[in-house]
Order: structure tokens, then C-alpha cells, then sequence
């Protein structure tokens, strides 16, 4: 029974194509079955006209909805123009600006910005990065104290250092209330530093950061994010590849948590034009279901 509940369960949240498909099939197999008492079933020449043309008419409807499908898969999309896409209960939408420039008050708010994995960060003075950008435009004050401020907070989460100073890729913390300007901030660890080879970020520390992320907000009743596109600063990834490694752990972790239900990713203009390959986010929204 469990198995067969399972069953029923793929099917009735499968893509609205599979399920055409195969009820087309279905209607066109059995247009060609006959049953009687004496011979029970048995295949037939010519089919029962009715259920013929309908699984006739469900596989054309299929196919109809899969071409304008892929007509949606546009490689000249523009991210200028902004990109929306639904997976799961959440909204994600890529728009062009700068984070800092974002005046989103609301309590359920919160400001997600990258750091290295020591949190020792010369970026926090650095108008160029995201979370020096946000930190002098709204913080400015505080920048001084902000070190020690942070360190509290990973001590209160109980996360240690390493001997080489790192904590674990993907360390996430909320800064003290006093940080709740414009909203929230969050800081997570989406790259690592090491000595003189400088500073790098790896597919799995998006992954990690998401996951945590989703995790330290869950009670927090925060239901919106702005983040950048994490890993790609000065984190060293592709733009592009670290877009694509974003969106899917998003995708990914908005099945287990239903709290958030908007997350905004905030691409610098400067970066626009080394979006080659933006097209490719639609792909994930596909295999998804789901489309604004």
C-alpha cells in the first residue's frame, strides 16, 4: 500500500506534461482493448473511435504545451530586464542594482552578505565588495566595532575557529539588533582564506551558505532575502557558474524549508555583461514546474 500511495503521489505532482502523456497512452492503449466474459481481454484491428481521438488529441495537447515550453528558453534573454522564477512555495527574482541602495524596511526583512571564512574581512572597508559597500553606506559608524561584534556572535553560536583562524565554510550569523539597518543582516562564511594563496569559493560553500542561511532564519520570521551572488567576488568563482550553483541550492533546500517566500539576488551592473549564459536559469525553472 505504501508503494502504492508513492505511486499515485509521483504521478498526481508530475509536470502537467508526464501526466498528459500518460493518460494519452493510456486512452490509446485501451481504445484497442476488447473484455468479454467468455474471452476476457483481447486486442482488437480498429479502436473505439471516442477514446482513440482523445488520447489522439491529450498527446497533440502535450506536445503543443512542451514546444511553447522551449520557446521560453530564451538565449537572448536580458537580465537588465530582471528575471522571475517560482520553485517550490518561493519566489526568486535576479534584478540589476546594488544592495546598498535597497531601503526594504519591513521586520521580516533581512540582508544576506558574503564573507570569507575567517571573518577577518578587508572587504568590510572595500566600497567595491557587497558587504563593504552595505557596511559603509549604512554602517559606516560602526565599522571599527563590527570585528568584535562579530566575534561575540560566533561565540554565542558556538562555532570555534580552526588552528589556521578558519571556521567551517558556510558559517552563518545574525548581527546584534543594532545591525537592523535597513533590516536584518546576515553574514556567511561563502568563501575560504588561506595564508597567501588568497582567497577562494568552491560550489559546495553556496550549497552551504544556502542551507544555513535557511536554516538560522527559519525561526527568526524572516519570509524575504536580498542577497548578491555569492562566491563570485571576490570569492574567485564564475559569475556565471556561481548564478547556477545558487539558484539550484535554493531550489534545492526551498522543499525542506516553507518560511521564506521571496528571495531577491542583487546583480552589480558591472557584472551584467559577464552574464553570458543567464539564459540557463529557466532551464532550472522547468525542471521545476514553475514559472512567473
Amino acid at each position: 500500500m505504501k508503494d502504492i500511495f508513492k505511486y499515485i503521489r509521483d504521478i498526481v505532482t508530475a509536470p502537467i506534461i508526464n501526466i498528459m502523456l500518460l493518460f494519452s497512452f493510456i486512452a490509446v492503449v485501451l481504445s484497442f482493448c476488447r473484455f468479454s466474459k467468455a474471452e476476457g481481454f483481447s486486442f482488437a484491428p480498429t479502436p473505439i473511435w471516442p477514446l482513440f481521438i482523445i488520447g489522439v488529441l491529450l498527446l497533440a495537447a502535450s506536445l503543443l504545451i512542451f514546444t511553447r515550453q522551449g520557446k521560453r528558453i530564451n538565449k537572448k534573454v536580458k537580465i537588465i530586464d530582471g528575471i522571475s522564477l517560482l520553485f517550490e512555495n518561493i519566489s526568486v527574482d535576479l534584478k540589476v542594482g546594488k544592495i546598498q541602495e535597497i531601503t526594504d524596511t519591513i521586520k521580516e526583512v533581512a540582508f544576506v552578505l558574503p564573507a570569507n571564512s575567517t571573518f577577518i574581512d578587508d572587504c568590510i572597508t572595500d566600497p567595491n565588495s557587497a558587504l563593504g559597500a552595505f557596511f559603509l553606506k549604512h554602517h559606516g559608524n560602526k565599522v571599527s566595532k563590527v570585528q568584535e561584534d562579530i566575534k561575540q556572535q560566533l561565540e554565542k553560536a558556538g562555532y570555534q575557529q580552526s588552528e589556521n583562524g578558519n571556521y567551517p565554510l558556510g558559517t552563518t550569523i545574525i548581527l546584534p539588533a543594532e545591525y537592523d539597518i535597513p533590516a536584518k543582516t546576515i553574514i556567511t562564511a561563502s568563501a575560504i582564506r588561506k595564508g597567501t594563496s588568497g582567497i577562494r569559493a568552491e560550489p559546495s560553500s553556496i550549497c552551504e551558505c544556502i542551507r544555513q542561511v535557511f536554516t538560522i532564519t527559519s525561526d527568526k520570521k524572516i519570509t524575504k532575502l536580498y542577497m548578491p551572488v555569492l562566491g563570485s567576488g571576490h570569492g574567485g568563482l564564475d559569475i556565471n557558474d556561481a548564478l547556477i550553483f545558487l539558484a539550484q541550492s535554493i531550489k534545492h533546500y526551498s522543499k525542506y524549508y516553507h518560511h521564506l517566500k521571496s528571495i531577491n539576488i542583487v546583480i552589480n551592473k558591472n557584472d551584467v555583461s559577464k552574464l553570458k549564459d543567464i539564459y540557463k536559469i529557466q532551464y532550472l525553472t522547468l525542471l521545476d514546474g514553475g514559472e512567473k
